[in-house]
């Protein structure tokens, strides 16, 4: 019985150096969560973006644990670095087809200067219209 107790008490420990890492996709970026086994978050750790070898990407968290890069691969790893031999590495793959194009197009621009003068001058007409009448 004293076998089990102490067994089940070492199982308790093993837990100790765990940080959990949690990614999910918002648009163009990626939001990445962690915290240790106590629900601690992973204050100030350090986040690497790497893709084929390479870091391509760093930052660290904020005081909840969170951070947030734009995503600039197809797939990568996040690896975070609580220090003191808390890290944790995991994959992670972006949906590209919800990634917006980062430049705006011309035509956008153009459309938006026309639709803005039009409504200027639909302002401006109505009140000359409704000016005149009186």
């Amino acid at each position: 019985m004293k076998f089990w107790l102490v067994f089940v008490l070492f199982l308790n420990f093993a837990d100790a150096h765990v940080l959990k890492v949690f990614a999910r996709q918002d648009g163009n970026f990626v939001e990445i969560k962690s915290y240790f086994n106590a629900s601690s978050p992973c204050k100030g750790c350090e986040v690497s973006i790497i893709a084929d070898g390479k870091v391509i990407q760093s930052t660290k968290t904020d005081d909840k644990g969170m951070a947030r890069l734009e995503i600039k691969a197809d797939k990568f790893e996040i690896f975070v670095d609580g220090s003191l031999a808390h890290e944790k590495r995991i994959n992670f793959v972006a949906d590209m087809s919800n990634v917006a194009a980062d430049e705006p197009q011309e035509s956008d621009f153009i459309l938006k200067f026309i639709s803005s003068l039009a409504i200027i001058f639909a302002v401006f007409g109505a009140l000359y219209i409704i000016k005149r009448r009186r």
